[in-house]
């Protein structure tokens, strides 16, 4: 970068620039004083005609006897002498008359003329010749546009090394150990930088998080109440990768990354009015990328799949992806309110359960630790969440009269062993076989009408061996 500063040809760019332009240019005055003779001497005419303006409205008035007498000028009849109409009867025979108005009238005469055009002509040929100066300059500029690029890459290189060295001493950020293989994901003590510093400004401390994964424990279900800290997990997780994979230090204790070819994030809520796309739309948009262009080498963040539908439709599309997931061995970050997932989490291999935990205390109520444990969470304390929010306090009461109706008759109606996860799975099973058969129908017709290949197909099912996801796939495919 030293021997493109000390070049020859930016050194004369420079110079040529510097001699060339003054500090504070308008757009109809940038070139600096001694740079052209020629645009000075047109630019000394149109100064000079101030004080020639000045000579000739001094003698008419003399001549005139007539002390309001004043040179004006407008774009229309350029400069004239302007007077009373009381006045105007004073006016010589020399004066040629221009305009009438109302209450003035408007005259030049012979040498009023002549020092308009000369005027006008100066500033014309000033500004022709400004403008041939500028094309100058920019041609110059353009001949040393390589050097000037190549010396720009540089400086913006230096401008952000620059600045992730400050950044990683005053945040206090480590090296991380980027390995090729996708064997280990360790993130210790990791830290949300942009939250962290906002708790600063407040005398507030961030609460870091651990995060560990590997080819066989890829998935992780993350539980817990709004508030306890879900959101902020899969972020900084997300922030952290992204910060080693730039050449970033990044904010933790110690960390192992492997390179990942692909950071995908499904979060937040939106909808498109314009073109008529819903909350849900856009989730499951977001969502069918994810699905398509994940690998076993990209790592995703899903926070609260599935909430813009019915609870069923939800819950059985999250099942879904989860195990989709799951079976690519993609790292996944999966924050849900759908509990009934914990037992799912539990029945795939390489898939965990964690929580944001919170302290239930009598006086304080719900008391957020933002620390994320292993486990699933029990409940989501949404109605302490209300309370905290402000909600009034009949209308919490309300809530929990009816949720603890809801809970017992929960708790009535499942009576198996298996409880609410296999209840879940059977319900899904009898809705997929409920379509299985409506599907079947459908094929004995086609087969009246001699289209034997998709009844053969469903006659070849395996039902005791196909889970909910692969013979929800089947079906699709059928009915495509």
């Amino acid at each position: 970068m030293t021997n493109l500063i000390k070049s020859s040809s930016l050194k004369e760019l420079s110079e040529l620039l510097k001699s060339a332009l003054i500090d504070l240019p308008s757009a109809d005055n940038f070139i600096a004083e001694g740079f052209d003779s020629e645009l000075d001497k047109y630019k000394n005419l149109s100064k000079g005609g101030k004080e020639e303006l000045v000579r000739i409205n001094t003698e008419e008035k003399e001549k005139t006897e007539i002390p309001s007498l004043k040179i004006k000028y407008n774009k229309v009849i350029g400069y004239f002498f302007e007077v009373t109409s009381a006045n105007a009867r004073k006016i010589p025979d020399y004066f040629l008359h221009k305009q009438t108005l109302k209450n003035v009238c408007r005259y030049t005469t012979p040498e009023l003329s002549e020092f308009d055009a000369k005027i006008q002509n100066a500033q014309f040929q000033y500004e022709k010749r400004q403008e041939e100066i500028r094309q100058y300059l920019e041609n110059n500029i353009l001949d040393a546009s390589p050097t000037i690029q190549k010396l720009a890459k540089h400086i913006a290189k230096a401008d952000i090394s620059q600045s992730f060295a400050f950044l990683a001493k005053k945040q206090r950020f480590i090296a991380p150990h980027i390995t090729e293989t996708q064997d280990k994901l360790e993130i210790i003590e990791g830290r949300h930088i942009v939250i962290e510093a906002n708790l600063e400004k407040e005398s507030k401390r961030f609460i870091p998080n651990d995060i560990n994964m590997s080819n066989n424990n890829c998935f992780h279900l993350i539980t817990g109440p709004n508030m306890a800290g879900k959101s902020t997990f899969l972020r900084q997780n997300a922030l952290i990768i992204y910060l080693a994979h730039i050449g970033s230090f990044i904010p933790a204790q110690s960390a192992t990354i492997p390179v990942c070819d692909s950071i995908f994030t499904r979060i937040g809520s939106g909808d498109s009015l314009s073109t008529g796309e819903s909350t849900f739309l856009v989730e499951m948009q977001e969502a069918s990328k994810i699905l398509r262009h994940a690998t076993d080498k990209s790592f995703v963040i899903l926070d609260e799949l599935g909430r813009g539908t019915s609870t069923y439709d939800g819950l059985s599309l999250a099942w879904a992806i989860t195990e989709f997931l799951h079976e690519k061995r993609v790292k996944t970050l999966f924050a849900t309110h759908y509990h009934e997932l914990i037992n799912l989490a539990k029945s795939l291999p390489r898939a965990k359960n964690f929580s944001a935990r919170v302290l239930e205390d009598k006086k304080k109520g719900v008391i957020f630790l933002h620390q994320i444990f292993e486990g699933g969470a029990e409940k989501s304390f949404g109605i302490e969440v209300a309370r905290l929010a402000g909600i009034p306090q009949s209308i919490i009461t309300k809530a929990e009269e009816v949720l603890e109706k809801l809970e017992n008759a929960e708790k009535q109606k499942n009576t198996s062993n298996n409880a609410q996860g296999r209840l879940f799975e059977d319900s899904l099973y009898k809705e997929m076989y409920e379509k299985l058969l409506k599907t079947q129908k459908k094929q004995a017709e086609l087969k009246k009408q001699n289209n034997f290949s998709q009844f053969e197909e469903i006659k070849k099912l395996d039902l005791n061996n196909l889970t909910p996801l692969e013979l929800f796939q089947k079906i699709s495919e059928m009915q495509k």
